[in-house]
């Protein structure tokens, strides 16, 4: 297992326009060995993820859930663009779920505004999220990205509430 230690981006020239052909390539490579090849078990149920084929231009016919973890929607236009620093990290996620009780990891569970319960799993060191949905009785990678200043504060907000309710489990 990959230390949390030992996390760093991938490409140090990943561009804003998309990757090339040979470090798309490497990126999906690295989706579908964490995956698909050699899966993560949460809680003895292995980890699935959205693999319908996507449209987007950069990931066509790639799965879904790999579109969504390196690119972002865009709050002027509502489409996905290739997000670099997203995707500099797709090797982070699987280590950062199978180091859920290191100490760096600030796990939490939250219900979503369709009542859907969501984990959580931030490195806060490092301003990284993995979100997870639970859908009985599986679990479905959503997706992962760095933490900005505003999802900062919205995360703390979620893993503060969910530690004070297992402190008082009857509130």
């Amino acid at each position: 297992m990959i230390d949390l230690d030992d996390l760093e981006e991938l490409f140090d020239d990943l561009s804003i326009d998309g990757p090339t052909s040979k470090q798309l390539h490497r990126l999906y490579g690295i989706f579908l060995k964490d995956f698909k090849n050699d899966p993560i078990f949460i809680h003895g149920i292995q980890l699935k993820y959205n693999a319908n084929p996507s449209r987007h231009p950069i990931c066509k016919g790639k799965a879904m859930a790999f579109e969504h973890i390196i690119t972002r929607k865009s709050e002027y236009s509502r489409n996905r663009n290739f997000d670099p620093e997203r995707a500099n990290k797709i090797h982070w996620i699987k280590p950062v779920i199978l180091n859920v009780n290191d100490f760096r990891i600030k796990f939490f569970e939250e219900v979503n505004h369709d009542g859907e319960n969501q984990l959580f799993y931030w490195f806060q060191e490092k301003s990284f999220v993995v979100i997870i949905r639970e859908i009985q009785p599986d679990y479905l990678l959503i997706t992962a990205y760095s933490v900005d200043k505003e999802n900062q504060q919205s995360l703390k907000k979620g893993y503060d509430r969910y530690k004070e309710a297992k402190k008082n489990p009857t509130s």
